[in-house]
């Protein structure tokens, strides 16, 4: 087991800031009336804002966490959902 140091607690809470801002950036966009799609390609699954902007699936999932943002419930099945709203509160 190895003890975290200064350095190693800085690099990793700069990470996750970076994540949490860029979630941000992506809810500011939504509260302007863009919606989160998750789309499925060859490759597997991506997420994208509606105007075609990709979002990474680490930041995709802590936007689909936050309380003022809703699932459209348009998927195959009502428990996969593919679209995600803002929700004014």
């Amino acid at each position: 087991m190895t003890i975290p140091t200064v350095d190693s607690i800085r690099r990793a809470r700069r990470f996750q800031d970076q994540r949490r801002l860029k979630a941000a950036h992506v809810i500011t966009a939504m509260e302007r009336g863009l919606t989160l799609n998750l789309m499925f390609t060859k490759n597997g699954s991506a997420f994208t804002l509606s105007n075609g902007e990709h979002v990474a699936p680490e930041v995709a999932v802590a936007v689909i966490n936050d309380v003022r943002i809703c699932s459209v419930n348009d998927g195959l099945s009502p428990t996969t959902p593919q679209t995600w709203r803002f929700i004014e509160s």
